[in-house]
Order: C-alpha cells, then sequence, then structure tokens
C-alpha cells in the first residue's frame, strides 16, 4: 500500500535572485548538511566542482559536514529545497526512497500541510558552469559570507547539540518542603508527626495526578523504528530535567498501523516487532526517572483510495482532493482493528501510561474528523451523530488496553469538537467509559479586544489568559458524570513564538495557573504541544503549583524557586515589561499558523510579490494578508510595533538584571532567548513594512539594512545556542545557512535597488 505524494502544481518559480544561479542557492542552503559527494550527484558533476563552487560563494571549505541533519534535521533539509528540486532530487538528498518521502510528507505531524499540501513543480536542479559575468556577481556573496562568517567565535554551538544544556540550563534543585511559598495545607507537618516522611505527604498532597510533557528534542516521524534514534530522543540528561521539574509522563507520537499487525495491509505494519521492542525499552529508561510513557493516537489513519479497491466496505468519508478516505469506525471490521490492535499493543508493551487520544484534527481519521452531518459522505456515520463516532473511537481504545492494563489512562482530547453538534463535548462525555479522562485546550474560546479587533482562541496562546468557559464547562461536566478531567496548557512556548525554549512573559502565565488551580481543579496538567518542552524557568514556575497550598505561590515565590539569589526587584521589573509588552500580540489562530514569526529575521525579502500564500508554521512567504488573519493591516502592523517597541524595553532591563544577579545560569540563557525574540519581532514589523511599501512600488533599502543588523546579531546568538531556531516537530527553522542567506539576500537588494 503506497502513500501519495502530494500534487504538483504548475507555479511561478520562487526568487533567488541573490544568487547569481539557483545552482548555487542549492549549494548554499544545503552546505555542511549535505556531504558535497551527494550534492555533486544530484547536480550532476564531479565532486571537485562542487567544492570549487561553494569556495567561491565563501563557504567552509573543506565543510564540517554534520550527518544528523540527515536523521534529526531533515524537515530543515525539505523545506530548504521544495522550491529547488524535485521529489527525487530531495529523496536523494536524504537516502530515501520515494515511498519514504511520501510516508514522511503525510505522516510526520502532516508536514505536507506544512508546505502548503502541494508542491511546486520546478525543473531538476542542474550543475551549468558558471559565466564570466556570473563569476563576478558571485564575489558580492563572497564579500558578503566571509565578513560574517569572520565575526562569529571560535567555538560555536553545534546543530543538535541540546545535552549541555539540558545539564545547565536544565538542571533544578528539588524544591524544598521549607522553600519560601505557601506550604502544603497541614500534610507536612502531620506527616513529620506521624512519621512517614515528608516525600509521602507531598505524593499525597499533590494538585495534579499527571503532568505530561512533549520531550524537547524527540522527532516526530517514526520515533520507535531506530534504537540510536530513540535515545537521541529521549536522553537520560533531559529525563533527569524533567524528573527535578515534577513531570511525571511523556507523550509522544505513533501510529497504530506500525506499532501492530495491521489486519487489512500486513505489510504496512513491517518492523513492528522492531518498534515494540524499542517501546518496551523507553518504557524501562523513563522508569528510572519515574515517568511514563503516553502515546498520542490519531486513529483510525485514513488510507489511500486504492486501498479501498480491496476493502470498499471499509470506505467511509472521502477527500477526493488529498486521494484519501476514512476507515469507517461504524464497521464492526473497524471497530475490531481498533479495540484488539490497542490490546495487542498493551500485551506486548507492559507498563504503559496510557494514551492521549484526539479525533478532530488536521489529519483525517475517523468520518467526522473532516466533516458535519451535513457534509459527511460516508451513509453509515450520516445515520449517527458526530459525538456517538468519536466516543466510540475513545472506548474501543480504551477497552482493548484496559483488558490487559487496569492502570491506563486515556484522555481524550476535546480540540475542534465544537461546531459538529450541539452540546457535542457533554454527549461525548456521556458515553465514554468511567476510566476516560476529558482534556480541554485552557484558554479555548477567550475572547480578548486587540486594538478595537475582538478575537478568540482556539488553542496555542499565552498572550490570551484562559482558563474560558468552555474549559471550565468542560472539566466541570466532567466531575459531575464522575470522570477525570485534564487542562491542556501551553507554556514555555507557543505558535506565537516557537524558536527560543522559552518565553519569559512569566506574569501571563502564573495568571493562568492561579485561574486553573482556583476555578479548574482539574486532575491533571499537558504542559504543552511539541513546543515549549525545554525544561526552561517556565517548567519551574509551573512545579510551584503541582503541590495543593492553603494559598497559591505569588510572583515573589516565584522568582526565588526559579532564580535563587538574583536581584529580585531588577527581574521583577524585567519581566513586568516583558509580559506587559507580549499582551499587545495581536493573536489569533490564523496568524498565529500562518505568520513570520516563526522564522523571523531569517525570512527573506522579496523585491517582487511571489503571489504564494503563508503555510501552517512553515514558509510565510510575503503574504501579509495571510499573516494579520482577522486584523487590518494598520492594527496588526501596529500592535506587532507594540510588542517589539515594548519587548526590546524589556530585555534591555533583563539585560540589568543579569548584571545585578551574578549571571546566573538561568537568567543567562534566558537573556539570549530573550534577545533573539527582540530580533524575530522588530523584523515581523519591518517584513510588514517592506510589503506595503513594495505595494506602494517602494523596494525599502532601509529596511533591508536593518534586517541584516538583525539577521547578524541573530546568527551570533545562534552561534553559541543550539536551541535558538529548533522546534521538534519542524526541525530547524533556520540555521547558520538560512541567516548568512538573509545577509546576501538584503546586501543585494541594497545594491540593486
Amino acid at each position: 500500500m503506497k502513500h501519495e505524494l502530494p500534487k504538483l502544481l504548475n507555479s511561478p518559480l520562487l526568487q533567488t535572485d541573490h544568487f547569481p544561479t539557483r545552482m548555487q542557492c542549492f549549494l548554499f542552503r544545503n552546505w555542511e548538511m549535505i556531504a558535497p559527494a551527494v550534492l555533486a550527484e544530484v547536480l550532476g558533476c564531479e565532486e571537485e566542482t562542487v567544492l570549487s563552487l561553494a569556495r567561491e560563494m565563501g563557504l567552509p571549505v573543506p565543510p564540517k559536514v554534520n550527518t544528523d541533519w540527515i536523521t534529526k534535521g531533515y524537515i530543515t533539509i525539505i523545506r530548504a529545497n521544495w522550491h529547488l528540486c524535485t521529489y527525487e532530487q530531495i529523496a536523494a538528498l536524504l537516502g530515501w526512497d520515494l515511498q519514504h518521502l511520501a510516508y514522511v510528507l503525510r505522516e510526520d505531524d502532516f508536514l505536507s500541510v506544512k508546505l502548503g499540501n502541494a508542491k511546486p513543480d520546478v525543473p531538476p536542479i542542474s550543475y551549468t558552469p558558471l559565466t564570466a559575468e556570473q563569476h563576478e556577481e558571485t564575489k558580492a556573496v563572497r564579500r558578503v559570507v566571509r565578513a560574517a562568517l569572520d565575526e562569529l567565535p571560535h567555538h560555536t554551538a553545534e546543530p543538535f547539540d541540546f545535552i549541555p544544556f539540558f545539564e545547565t540550563i536544565g538542571c533544578y534543585d528539588a524544591l524544598p518542603a521549607s522553600w519560601n511559598a505557601p506550604k502544603a495545607a497541614g500534610a507536612i507537618s502531620a506527616a513529620k508527626e506521624d512519621g512517614n516522611g515528608e516525600a509521602a505527604a507531598m505524593r499525597e498532597n499533590k494538585r495534579f495526578q499527571n503532568c505530561l510533557v512533549y520531550s524537547y528534542c524527540a522527532l516526530y516521524g517514526d520515533t520507535f523504528a531506530d534504537r540510536a534514534l530513540l535515545d537521541a530522543s529521549f536522553p537520560d540528561a533531559l529525563l533527569r530535567a524533567y524528573q527535578s521539574l515534577g513531570v511525571t509522563g511523556i507523550w509522544t507520537q505513533a501510529v497504530l498501523y506500525t506499532l501492530v499487525p495491521f489486519p487489512f495491509a500486513p505489510s504496512m505494519s513491517e518492523g513492528y516487532e522492531i518498534r515494540q521492542e524499542s517501546m518496551r525499552y523507553l518504557v524501562e529508561k523513563l522508569k528510572k526517572y519515574d515517568l511514563k510513557l503516553f502515546l498520542y493516537l490519531n486513529e483510525p489513519r485514513a488510507m489511500p483510495l486504492s486501498f479501498f479497491e480491496a476493502y470498499p466496505e471499509l470506505r467511509g468519508h472521502v477527500k477526493e482532493e488529498e486521494g484519501y478516505a476514512a476507515l469507517c469506525v461504524s464497521t464492526k471490521e473497524v471497530q475490531s482493528y481498533l479495540y484488539h490492535a490497542s490490546k495487542q499493543l498493551n500485551e506486548a508493551v507492559a507498563g504503559l501510561g496510557g494514551y492521549l487520544t484526539i479525533t478532530a484534527s488536521e489529519n483525517l481519521t475517523n468520518c467526522y474528523s473532516h466533516a458535519t452531518p451535513g457534509t459527511c459522505s460516508c451513509p453509515r456515520c450520516q445515520k449517527r451523530k458526530p459525538s456517538d463516532v468519536i466516543a466510540d473511537v475513545n472506548r474501543l481504545l480504551y477497552e482493548g488496553a484496559h483488558e490487559v492494563n487496569p492502570d491506563v489512562a486515556v484522555l481524550a482530547w476535546n480540540w475542534s469538537w465544537n461546531g459538529r453538534e450541539n452540546d457535542m463535548t457533554h454527549h461525548v462525555i456521556d458515553q465514554i467509559p468511567q476510566g476516560v479522562a476529558v482534556m480541554a485546550v485552557s484558554e479555548e474560546g477567550v475572547t480578548k479586544n486587540i486594538g478595537g479587533v475582538e478575537t478568540a482562541v482556539i488553542d496555542y496562546s499565552i498572550s490570551v489568559e484562559g482558563p474560558g468557559a468552555y474549559a471550565l464547562d468542560t472539566w466541570q461536566y466532567a466531575h459531575a458524570a464522575g470522570k477525570r478531567a485534564y487542562a491542556k496548557l501551553q507554556l514555555g512556548v507557543t505558535w506565537e513564538l516557537s524558536t527560543v525554549a522559552c518565553v519569559p512573559a512569566f506574569e501571563k502565565t502564573w495568571r493562568h495557573l492561579c485561574g486553573v488551580a482556583e476555578k479548574g481543579q482539574v486532575d491533571g496538567i499537558m504542559l504543552g504541544w511539541t513546543l515549549g518542552g525545554f525544561p526552561s524557568p517556565t517548567l519551574r514556575l509551573a512545579q510551584c503549583f503541582y503541590q495543593k497550598t492553603e494559598t497559591l505561590p505569588t510572583l515573589d515565590d516565584l522568582y526565588e524557586a526559579m532564580f535563587p539569589g538574583c536581584d529580585r526587584k531588577a527581574v521583577t521589573h524585567a519581566f513586568h515589561l516583558l509580559s506587559e509588552a507580549y499582551d499587545a500580540y495581536p493573536f489569533h489562530i490564523g496568524s498565529a499558523y500562518n505568520g513570520p514569526q516563526q522564522v523571523g529575521s531569517s525570512n527573506l525579502l522579496y523585491p517582487q510579490k511571489t503571489g504564494y500564500h503563508a503555510t501552517m508554521t512553515g514558509i510565510p512567504y510575503d503574504d501579509l494578508d495571510s499573516w494579520r488573519s482577522i486584523f487590518p493591516r494598520e492594527v496588526y502592523i501596529s500592535q506587532i510595533k507594540k510588542l517589539s517597541d515594548g519587548w526590546h524595553e524589556g530585555t534591555l532591563a533583563l539585560e540589568a538584571a543579569s548584571r545585578t544577579s551574578n549571571e546566573d545560569v538561568h537568567l543567562t540563557a534566558l537573556l539570549r532567548w530573550t534577545k533573539a525574540a527582540d530580533c524575530h519581532f522588530r523584523s515581523m514589523y519591518n517584513q510588514c513594512l517592506f510589503v506595503m511599501r513594495r505595494e506602494e512600488g517602494m523596494v525599502d533599502t532601509a529596511i533591508a539594512a536593518e534586517e541584516a543588523a538583525l539577521a547578524a546579531e541573530l546568527l551570533n546568538l545562534t552561534a553559541v545556542d543550539s536551541t535558538i531556531g529548533y522546534e521538534s516537530a519542524n526541525h530547524y527553522f533556520y540555521h547558520k545557512n538560512h541567516l548568512l542567506e538573509k545577509l546576501v539576500n538584503c546586501d543585494y537588494i541594497m545594491r540593486s535597488y
């Protein structure tokens, strides 16, 4: 059974005029990521030719090729070459066949969606000797590159080398029972009198049964297929840090048909025995750190239309434009598959913590995952309510697992349940077994007036604080039905900005957690999506809420726990400025998904309109109207300026606080991340202005000059901190080559206009 590659678009070539040739752009973007011999093979020339071309552009020769890019950064490579190479050439760069590329684009956190659901149909990239004029033009590229590289520190951080950061920044002493915070409500003193010990009392007085996180550096793809990559995704140093921060569980995505035999197409389960062995290994590894493994299940996975030629009776809702259809959960065969697959998995892997399920995400799964009763094309599910089908998925997965593992926890995430059926959340809660908990996004449905525009949250916001009425109602209804309730929070970072390890808008996070503790009374929390998992000061802040206390911790309590011995007055002032600045963020899910904030200063300036639409957390291009989402242009740009100006003021205050706090290791790292965010926010503003002025007939070279300065600053920050630019489900949004290319791009604009 084969997955289909996204369709090809007959669209214009994306501009690369800042290089004399597209061939040079290709070499530049892939340098030190792909071996020169492979680059030469793709171009159809000799390796020495490739080295000569790179040397002429000022790139390091011989290159220091980091092989981790192939195994841990393949998304970065795919994205960088999306507009330059054919599918065959991208596969050749990675050493894959086309079927594996198709699988990754489909199943690696719906990567194809992040790339626009289609690929530009570009001609193959190939070697052509440079003309005399192109040789002359290349001198400008070399001048810019050599000047930038000469400014970098001698000892730079290697991409993907996160262990030193986990062992220093992520290292926290345990919170003692006597820390300067509200005491647990009588439990500790009672335990001492009874001789039971403080540890037992703390366990009994936990506010949350589970605190789940996504490993900061876990691959989202086929994680269990390779033991070495599994260890790289879950390194001991990170697990040790999570243990010190009170985390109880790690969640990671899984595709069910790759973990157990798939009864309809057994070949799709090839290697499941290896994956099961890897899961057993990981469960035991996590146990050493008091952590449990939770699988994020998005089931049943949709199948290509060709699959249903053999099984027409299983075909559910069809998405013709994608060439896929749902496996219909209303059929006995699919119900049996979900139940027995869950049972088999728990028989094979003892000690699983449980599942986190999502039933209405970007992936097509059940017949109502992408449909409503009015649009569903499945004749069976048309006769049922969406809540019936979604409850079935959760029930079957739970019952199969529970038969083997009575302690299994299944968390049914109500993401995007709204809009398919009136009171759908209540109806699902009524139908799921008692052992299934319901998880709601804490800030969902919260409204906020931003610059005169009212916005509402679906997910992924720090700037708009929860908990909201929808989450509170979900938790209350679940408890009334005798079921557990979980809060999905987004701590650390969100899609508002994901490429630093922590956004220190701590006052907002504190207020949100106070609201969850006071009003929500939830049984557990999910600390974030694939982003936000760095063991940062934000997770330390959250840890201070994990014990039930007579009163909730104050900001003074938190800053003492997060930065012991710091200049409290100075850090309080800095974090207040940063939190106030972040409040100006023009949040809407559309702007969070499509805006230029992830790539920031690395996003190229285009002197001519590209015509491409920004993609979800993928490629923003120059698509201002997608960036702004519901906000009028003037409002969006004004809010970005408020954010940028206020954040810069807070950054300067944090820099001063760091100096008066003996350069505390956590504050020093936080300052780097805050400076990087400062570059991003200012660049967002610049890019908006550049597009606006271009539409007025002006290519603004002053903006290009400022963008070059921001890219140079960010380049120097990334040289000493490998966490900047990285997010686990997207790999590196940018790295050294991207920032160098931005410098070349800006220099070209300043010389040409």
